[in-house]
C-alpha cells in the first residue's frame, strides 16, 4: 500500500487559497443579491415586469439543447447560492489529510471547479442576468461569440482555484508504490457524459412524442420544452400536475426498468459503463434499483435542498477509495467498465 507525504504548510496554504478564490462568485451574487432586493423595495412592481420577461422569452421548441440549458441555469444557481466550488475545494482537502491520493483527488478537484466554469457559460441563456434580452441559440455564430466572450469573474476564479489545487496536488506524491484510484478517474467524466446523453433522450422522447400529445388533449399547454424540467416539477407538493406526473413517471421508469434489466441505460451503453452489486458483481436487484432511481434522478426535483443533497453525494468521490457516489456506496452498487457484451434480462 502506498504512503504519501505529509501536506506541507505551503501546500495547505495553497489549498485554503483555493477555497476563498472559488468562494468569490457565491460573495460576489450574494452581493447582487441584496442589492437587487434594495432595488426591487425602491422599485415596486420591477419582479414581476421581470417574471413576464422570463415566461415569454421561453417557448416552444423541439431542441433538446433548450430545456438542458435551462435545467443547467438552475443547477448553477444553486451550486453560487451555496457555494458549491469552496466546499469541493475543501472537501479535497480533508481527503488529502485523511491520506486519501492528493493526484487523484487533486485532478478529480480542478477537473470538477473547469467543469463548473464551462458548464456556466454553456447555460448561461445571455437574458436571465438583464430585464430585457434575447435567448441566445448556442449552435449559432452569435451563441459562439457570446460564449467566447463571456468570460468574467466567476469563470476566471474557478479556473484560478482549479490551478491552485492541481498546483498544492502536485507537491503531495506518493512515496512508495501506485497511486491507487487512478483506473478510477476516467469513470467520472464516462458516467457524466452518460448522464448528460441519458437527459437528451428523455427530454426529445417527452417533446416529440407526449408533449404533442398533451397539448392535443389540453392538459400540457403550460409546459414547454424550452423551460426544462428543474424549477417546473415538484415531488413535495399537494396536488400534483398530470404532466408532472408524466414526468416523473417517465424519468422513473427510464432509469429503473434499464437498470433493472440489463444495469445500464443507453447513455451507459453508449459510454461503456454499467453499475452492478458490488458483493455479487451482478446487476442490482430491482428493489434497490427502485430505491436508485429515487436518489437519482427523483431527487433533483425535491425543491431546495434535492440538487444540493445530490452534490453534496457526488462529493462522496473524493473520500472515496473507489470513486463511488454517497447513493452508491449507500446501496452497495458501483459504476464499471463494461465488458460484457451480452448481457441477457435477469428472470
Amino acid at each position: 500500500m502506498p504512503r504519501f507525504s505529509r501536506l506541507s504548510w505551503s501546500a495547505l496554504s495553497v489549498w485554503v487559497a483555493a477555497a476563498v478564490v472559488a468562494a468569490l462568485p457565491t460573495w460576489g451574487l450574494w452581493r447582487e443579491r441584496l442589492a437587487a432586493e434594495e432595488f426591487s423595495r425602491t422599485h415596486a412592481g420591477s419582479d414581476l415586469i421581470y417574471g413576464v420577461v422570463g415566461l415569454y422569452e421561453s417557448g416552444l421548441t423541439l431542441s433538446p439543447f433548450t430545456p438542458l440549458r435551462r435545467d443547467l441555469e438552475v443547477v448553477m444557481e444553486t451550486a453560487e447560492d451555496w457555494a458549491v466550488p469552496a466546499l469541493v475545494v475543501l472537501f479535497g482537502l480533508i481527503a488529502c489529510l485523511g491520506r486519501r491520493d492528493p493526484g487523484v483527488t487533486g485532478r478529480r478537484v480542478a477537473g470538477f471547479l473547469i467543469l463548473i466554469a464551462v458548464v456556466e457559460l454553456l447555460a448561461w441563456s445571455y437574458s436571465g442576468r438583464g430585464i430585457y434580452g434575447e435567448t441566445v441559440s448556442l449552435f449559432s455564430a452569435v451563441g459562439f461569440g457570446a460564449v467566447v466572450g463571456g468570460w468574467g469573474i466567476t469563470e476566471l476564479c474557478l479556473l484560478a482555484a482549479a490551478a491552485l489545487v492541481f498546483a498544492a496536488s502536485r507537491e503531495m506524491r506518493p512515496v512508495t508504490g501506485d497511486e491507487p484510484g487512478a483506473s478510477q478517474t476516467g469513470r467520472v467524466w464516462r458516467r457524466s457524459t452518460a448522464a448528460l446523453v441519458d437527459y437528451l433522450i428523455v427530454v426529445t422522447v417527452l417533446g416529440v412524442v407526449m408533449w404533442p400529445v398533451w397539448s392535443l388533449i389540453g392538459i400540457g399547454t403550460e409546459y414547454r420544452m424550452g423551460y426544462g424540467f428543474l424549477g417546473r416539477v415538484d415531488v413535495l407538493q399537494s396536488s400534483a400536475e398530470p404532466v408532472e406526473l408524466a414526468i416523473l413517471s417517465v424519468l422513473f421508469l427510464y432509469f429503473w426498468a434499464q437498470h433493472a434489466l440489463w444495469g445500464r441505460t443507453l447513455g451507459k451503453r453508449l459510454l461503456g459503463v454499467r453499475v452492478i452489486a458490488v458483493r455479487t458483481g451482478a446487476r442490482l436487484g430491482a428493489g434497490r434499483t427502485a430505491l436508485r432511481a429515487l436518489v437519482f434522478p427523483l431527487l433533483a426535483f425535491v425543491p431546495d435542498v434535492g440538487l444540493l443533497c445530490l452534490l453534496v453525494g457526488g462529493l462522496w468521490m473524493l473520500f472515496d477509495a473507489e470513486g463511488r457516489v454517497l447513493h452508491d456506496r449507500w446501496l452497495g452498487a458501483a459504476v464499471v467498465c463494461d465488458r460484457v457484451k451480452d448481457a441477457q434480462p435477469q428472470t
